[in-house]
């Protein structure tokens, strides 16, 4: 159980990334060595530069891009006191800024780089190697997992292509995702009053276009495209309880959809609703106990909003038990 307000975004995914380690003297596993140690521990990492700066402080520019999309929770894990962003641009264009380069070079930033201090470590992906045919190219790009608007900056002649990559892409994930049971589903249901930010937290948290927001329940899921993230909102019993534990399962599942089902590939289910969790199923839970507690089961987290971006979080079985939290400084058992 924990009190939470609204925090930066951890479950957004990236593939090219940059921090900045101010004072990294300061800082445990922020000089050069460490950094490099801590960075060895990716099997993902494609490229990765740094560079020390000064100016009005001493610092540190890393710049590291990935096979596949990492969370930014897991960069943070690992270097919890850098500032992190999702890196824009090339690969290219972020060693030009990490070695203050082409456009930096004569401006100010250009005369505060240490550039005896950089090091880079892999390959840097170039923009049309030309090792592939484009075809090749393109589909290494979207089975890697890269966004259109990415696979756009590499090459914009793919705008032409844009229809071909949406099919292409929901292809790749629905034969992966026909074969694999996603282990890692976290089924969380948020109530709350109106206003309080429950699906904007969400939104911001995990990146609008990785959210498929349930609003039709007639055809809820005719637009599915592949997205991470599935939001049933405003739900109340809105779907036959069956198939509601179907959809927070964790086994393979085609989406019913008008003209072509949808494969199930999300990770995070949020069920955002004003009704109280026991609200829900009214019926079912007074007359069918065991289809009731087969719901609960699929339900991991239960998150009630208190005010605008304040909640109280709970596992669903204390939960449903009573259990309240109390500040540590309150219990018998502080030291």
């Amino acid at each position: 159980m924990a009190t939470k307000k609204k925090n930066i975004n951890n479950n957004r995914r990236s593939r090219k990334y940059q921090l900045t380690f101010n004072n990294p003297e300061k800082h445990k596993n922020c000089s050069h060595p460490e950094i490099k140690e801590t960075l060895g521990k990716w099997e993902n990492t494609v490229y990765w530069c740094m560079c020390d700066e000064v100016a009005k402080a001493p610092h540190t520019h890393l710049f590291i891009q990935f096979k596949n999309p990492v969370y930014f929770s897991s960069i943070k894990k690992n270097f919890p006191s850098a500032h992190i962003e999702e890196a824009q641009g090339t690969a290219e264009e972020n060693r030009a800024y990490i070695r203050k380069e082409g456009k930096w070079e004569d401006t100010e930033k250009g005369t505060t780089n240490l550039k005896d201090t950089f090091e880079e470590w892999g390959t840097m992906p170039q923009t049309g190697q030309g090792r592939r045919s484009d075809l090749a190219n393109l589909y290494q790009m979207i089975k890697d997992g890269y966004s259109n608007v990415e696979i756009l900056e590499i090459n914009p002649d793919n705008l032409l292509n844009l229809q071909h990559i949406d099919k292409a892409r929901l292809e790749i994930l629905s034969s992966r995702y026909k074969a694999e049971r996603r282990m890692n589903l976290l089924v969380t249901y948020v109530s709350g009053a109106t206003g309080f930010g429950k699906s904007r937290y969400i939104l911001d948290n995990h990146g609008d276009s990785n959210v498929y927001r349930v609003t039709d329940y007639k055809h809820p899921f005719d637009t599915y495209s592949g997205e991470d993230v599935i939001v049933f909102e405003e739900f109340r019993s809105d779907l036959p309880i069956g198939n509601m534990l179907n959809y927070l399962d964790i086994y393979p599942l085609q989406l019913p959809a008008r003209y072509n089902n949808r494969q199930a590939c999300y990770n995070f289910v949020y069920v955002v609703s004003n009704w109280k969790l026991e609200d829900q199923y009214h019926n079912i839970r007074l007359e069918q106990t065991e289809t009731w507690n087969a719901l609960m089961r699929r339900i991991h987290k239960v998150r009630i909003y208190t005010a605008p971006g304040e909640w109280q979080e709970y596992d669903t079985t204390d939960y449903l038990h009573g259990f309240q939290p109390v500040d540590r400084a309150d219990t018998p058992f502080n030291n």
